[in-house]
C-alpha cells in the first residue's frame, strides 16, 4: 500500500485530467458526448419503472416505500458499482500504453477509472436527489450520510480493481467470468428487492456479506430510511472488515503481478 501511495504522489493533477479524458473518449464520436453517462442510467430506469409499475403492476411499496422510489435509491449506487467492476477489472487491459510504452504510475489508472465513473455518479445522485425532493421527501440531517457512503463505495471498489485489473492482464477468461457473473450479483443482491426482509434468519445474516447490500441500504439509509450507519454495528463491522482485507490483499496482488504486466501486454 505505501508503494501505491508513493505512485499517487504528485500526479493528483494528472489523475482528475485522465478521468475527464476518460469520460471524453467513452463517448467519442457521439452527439450527446458525456451526456450519455446520464442517458443511459436515466433509460434504465424508465425501463424498470415500465416494468414493474406499467407492466407486471408491482406497484405496491417495498419497506414503506413506493416500489419505484425504494428501487432508485439502489439503483444509483448499483450503476457505481456496476461499471466499476466491469471497467476497473479491464482498465490495465484497456490503457496498455502507459504500462508498456511510457514511464507511468500503473496503479493510478485505476484510480482515474474509478474517478471518471464516480463523476457520473455525482451527476446521477444529483438528479435522484432533485426527484426525492419533488416527491416530498424533504431535507434532513441523514442525507449527509451520503458524505460517508460515497467517497467508502469509491475506495472500496478501487481496491478491489487492484485485484481484479492485475488478475484480468493475465487471463482473458477471468475478465470474461467477471462480466458473466456482473448479472446474478444484481439479482442476488437487494437492488430491486429489500434484503431486510428476507424471512430465513441465517440468509437475512448472510447477505451482510454482501458489499452491494452494504451501499444500497446504506443510500437507503440516507434518503428513505432516516437511520445512521452505526445503528447496525454488526452490518457495518463486517464490511470494514471485508474492505481491510480487500485494501492489504489487493495491494499484495498488485505488487507480485506489476512487475510482469508490461511482458505480458
Amino acid at each position: 500500500m505505501g508503494e501505491i501511495w508513493r505512485e499517487h504522489k504528485g500526479f493528483g493533477r494528472q489523475i482528475r485530467m485522465l478521468a475527464k479524458l476518460e469520460l471524453k473518449t467513452m463517448f467519442k464520436g457521439s452527439v450527446l458526448g458525456s451526456a450519455w453517462a446520464v442517458v443511459k442510467p436515466v433509460i434504465t430506469l424508465l425501463m424498470f419503472w415500465f416494468t414493474f409499475v406499467v407492466g407486471i403492476r408491482a406497484s405496491g411499496m417495498v419497506a414503506g416505500f413506493p416500489r419505484f422510489d425504494f428501487m432508485l435509491v439502489g439503483f444509483v449506487p448499483w450503476f457505481f458499482m456496476s461499471d466499476s467492476i466491469r471497467d476497473g477489472a479491464k482498465c490495465i487491459r484497456s490503457n496498455a500504453q502507459y504500462v508498456t510504452k511510457v514511464s507511468f504510475p500503473v496503479s493510478t489508472v485505476m484510480t482515474f477509472t474509478g474517478l471518471s465513473r464516480f463523476y457520473i455518479h455525482i451527476g446521477l445522485m444529483a438528479l435522484m436527489y432533485g426527484y426525492l425532493l419533488c416527491m416530498g421527501y424533504g431535507v434532513d440531517v441523514y442525507q449527509l450520510q451520503v458524505l460517508f457512503y460515497a467517497p467508502l463505495m469509491l475506495l472500496f471498489f478501487l481496491a478491489l480493481s487492484w485485484t481484479t485489473a492485475s488478475w484480468s492482464v493475465f487471463s482473458k477468461d477471468f475478465l470474461n467470468l467477471l462480466r458473466s457473473l456482473l448479472t446474478g450479483l444484481f439479482w442476488m443482491s437487494g437492488i430491486v428487492w429489500n434484503s431486510y426482509e428476507v424471512e430465513n434468519p441465517w440468509l437475512r445474516k448472510a447477505m451482510l456479506l454482501n458489499p452491494v447490500n452494504f451501499f444500497a441500504n446504506g443510500y437507503r439509509k440516507a434518503f428513505l430510511y432516516r437511520e445512521w450507519f452505526w445503528e447496525d454495528p454488526l452490518e457495518l463491522g463486517i464490511f470494514l472488515a471485508e474492505l481491510a482485507f480487500l485494501l492489504v490483499f489487493g495491494a499484495w496482488q498488485y505488487r507480485r503481478l506489476r512487475k510482469d504486466m508490461a511482458d505480458v501486454l
